[in-house]
């Protein structure tokens, strides 16, 4: 799946994300879910349920890659923030996303192969 096209649109939004809504969504999600997020540390948030990561919200872009079985509950939490761009997956470790290598080089860290990655891989190459 090319995530190219809400990648853009995430990333052009003008909305008060990085240094607002980011950290209320932290809140919000927080009342259900388990949220792993260093403040001072890390650029993405782990969302899971008891023991299983069902997936990452990035701090500087609305980005949330979810899994699909959870999409539509959290889509219905999250309905206040309507702009916020769902990337669905059937697992975040499935190597089936792809982008567009100079948008990706543009507003995230170096990752070797941009044309076939999962959730998680994104995860790791930018989470700090």
């Amino acid at each position: 799946m090319d995530i190219t096209n809400l990648v853009k649109k995430a990333t052009n939004l003008n909305v008060n994300w990085k240094y607002g809504d980011f950290y209320e969504i932290i809140e919000i999600l927080s009342t259900k879910y388990i949220v792993n997020y260093e403040i001072n540390e890390e650029k993405v948030a782990m969302i899971q349920l008891e023991n299983e990561i069902i997936g990452f919200l990035f701090r500087n872009y609305p980005l949330f890659f979810i899994e699909n079985r959870y999409f539509l509950q959290l889509k219905k939490l999250l309905e206040k923030n309507d702009y916020i761009q769902f990337i669905n997956v059937d697992s975040i470790y499935q190597e089936d996303l792809s982008i567009d290598n100079v948008l990706y080089n543009t507003y995230f860290d170096h990752m070797d192969n941009t044309n076939k990655f999962s959730a998680q891989d994104l995860y790791f190459y930018n989470v700090t």
